[in-house]
This record gives C-alpha cells, sequence and structure tokens, in this order.
C-alpha cells in the first residue's frame, strides 16, 4: 500500500499510559499491574503522536467486573485536571448498541458535592476542568464494555489527587 501524504496524521499503535502518566508505545501488548478484565488505558491519539494536537483520546475495553479508581490497589485514585474530559461507555452488542451490558457507578465530586452517578446503558460523562472524578465501579459485566476518554485541549496528563474522604468504598 503506497504512503499517504497525510501520514504523519495517522496513529497507528496506540500507547500505554505509564504511572507517571506519560504516554509510551508498549514493547509488549501486556499492560503492568491490569486485571485480566480490565486492558487498561491505551492512549489512541495525543500530542505524543501528532505535535500539532492538545487533544488526547484514550480507550480500553472492561470484560468483567472491576474496580478504576481504587485508593487500596493504588490504582488512579479521585483527582482532577485543568482540562475537560469527555467519558464514553459504549455497550459492544451490535444487535443493540444502547445496551452496555453492564451496570456502572462513576463518582463525581468531592466533600459536600460528592455524587454518584450509575447508569447501565451506553452513556457519556462531561468532566468540567477542576471537578474531581473516579472511582468507577463496573459490575454485572456481561460482555466487553468499551470506554473512551476524549480531553480537549490537553497536550499532557495532568493529575491533582483528591483526598479520597469520602468516596464509596
Amino acid at each position: 500500500m503506497a504512503k499517504s501524504r497525510y501520514e504523519k496524521y495517522v496513529v497507528r499503535k496506540p500507547a500505554i499510559v505509564t504511572a507517571d502518566y506519560k504516554d509510551e508505545v508498549p514493547k509488549t501488548d501486556k499492560i503492568p499491574n491490569r486485571s485480566a478484565v480490565d486492558t487498561g488505558p491505551r492512549v489512541i491519539f495525543s500530542h505524543t503522536f501528532i505535535k500539532d494536537s492538545n487533544t488526547m483520546v484514550e480507550y480500553g475495553l472492561i470484560s468483567g467486573d472491576t474496580t478504576i479508581g481504587d485508593v487500596d490497589k493504588n490504582i488512579t485514585e479521585p483527582h482532577k485536571h485543568d482540562y475537560e474530559e469527555i467519558f464514553l461507555f459504549l455497550g459492544t452488542n451490535p444487535k443493540d448498541t444502547t445496551d452496555l451490558g453492564a451496570e456502572i457507578e462513576f463518582w463525581v465530586g468531592e466533600g459536600e458535592n460528592l455524587e454518584k452517578v450509575a447508569f447501565n446503558t451506553s452513556s457519556s460523562i462531561y468532566i468540567p476542568p477542576g471537578v474531581a472524578h473516579f472511582p468507577q465501579f463496573f459490575r454485572k459485566v456481561k460482555g466487553p464494555v468499551m470506554c473512551v476518554v476524549i480531553m480537549p485541549n490537553a497536550p499532557e496528563r495532568i493529575l491533582q489527587t483528591v483526598p479520597a474522604e469520602g468516596r464509596a468504598k
């Protein structure tokens, strides 16, 4: 196949998110410290790949019950950013794409403003800059759930850890 003049805008191999929140192209397809049901975040688009862009896009698959943002397991603690995030939770049932195939609890806010958002259909959640979020609980997972996170105006990943007080366990 002939190389496109736009090849510089094509990302053909996703990166992984490492412990220091850098995007790195993996030497292996296995992401360390992930369970058998969580692929972990794969970065499919970022400034690391396309220097002209300030947007990041991550994706991953959840294929069984799990928690993301479990402080005790040291996995993405509750945090906030100075940029917005859009979380997409997509069912993979080709006969009914509205069927998420799982029940999800997504925690947003902190202190008196801490709230649980629960859903079981394909959904999206907008997190404004400065709003704390996590953990996420995936329960009754019947089939893979595709998770996509879009971060406009985020040339690099910045986390500000939020105290875990008042968080669900």
